[in-house]
């Protein structure tokens, strides 16, 4: 699962300790009740103009389409550009539709407009975990 040290000590401006402790523990967490992989990945700019693009390039480099029952999620979220994207491999997309899309992103996009970054993470990580839970129950 995906925030590492070198990672988490890079955000500093824009997440406490806690917040990063709190973030880790949600994967954590999802990773125990499913065989899906979330990861999060949390930078300053997304390279290029388009945030879902650079998520998408992301989720080819870290071979997240390479996971066996095809179930990873990546979510992206570029601080300092104030923008994120939530990027699911194909079998995640046919199983759980649209509408999770939908609910991880207003999970996000309520917190942050409010300030609560990393409360948004946890509530779109949980989201997305406990639809995976669905589909893909640990083994």
């Amino acid at each position: 699962m995906a925030i590492g040290d070198r990672l988490l000590s890079r955000l500093r401006p824009f997440l406490s300790k806690a917040d990063k402790e709190r973030i880790l523990g949600a994967v954590a967490e999802a990773a125990r009740a499913t065989s899906g992989e979330i990861h999060v990945d949390v930078v300053a700019h997304a390279p290029g103009k388009d945030i879902l693009d650079a998520a998408r390039r992301r989720f080819a480099l870290l071979r997240l389409h390479k996971t066996k029952e095809r179930n990873a999620v990546l979510i992206l979220v570029a601080y300092r550009d104030r923008k994120f994207a939530i990027v699911g491999d194909e079998d995640v997309h046919d199983k759980a539709g649209q509408g999770l899309w939908e609910r991880a992103r207003a999970a996000l996009q309520q917190a942050f407009a409010a300030g609560r970054y990393a409360d948004g993470i946890v509530a779109c990580v949980r989201e997305i975990g406990a639809e995976l839970a669905r589909f893909y129950p640990a083994a």
